[in-house]
C-alpha cells in the first residue's frame, strides 16, 4: 500500500465533526439576561470547540465503559439492545450508558 492511501485512510477515521457556530451563539443567545449582551466570534468558536471535545470525550468513555462491561462478564438483560456478530457482543449506547460516566466527566471538566 502507499503512503498515501494509507495517510487518507487515517484521515478519514479521524474526521472532524464540528458545532455549528450559529447554533452555539444562538444557545448563548437564548440564556442571556439582558438582550443587548453580546458574544465574540472567537468566544463562540472557543465554545463550539469545547464542546466537541467534551462530546467525543463522553463518548469515549462510554464505549470504553461498555467494553469493560463485556469483557468482565457484566450484562444488563436487555436483550433488544444486544447483538451476537460472530461470538462478539456488541451493544448501542443509550442515554443510560451515558449517565454511568457524566458525573466523573463534568468532574475532569
Amino acid at each position: 500500500m502507499s503512503s498515501d492511501s494509507e495517510s487518507s485512510d487515517a484521515s478519514a477515521d479521524t474526521a472532524v465533526v464540528k458545532f455549528n457556530s450559529k447554533t452555539v451563539a444562538r444557545l448563548f443567545a437564548e440564556h442571556f439576561e439582558r438582550p443587548d449582551t453580546r458574544i465574540s466570534a472567537a468566544a463562540v468558536e472557543t465554545a463550539a470547540e469545547y464542546l466537541r471535545i467534551f462530546t467525543r470525550e463522553a463518548i469515549w468513555r462510554t464505549d470504553k465503559a461498555l467494553k469493560d462491561a463485556a469483557a468482565n462478564g457484566a450484562d444488563s438483560g436487555d436483550e433488544n439492545r444486544t447483538t451476537n456478530i460472530s461470538g462478539a457482543r456488541l451493544r448501542m449506547m443509550g442515554v443510560e450508558d451515558l449517565a454511568r460516566i457524566a458525573g466523573t466527566l463534568v468532574l475532569d471538566f
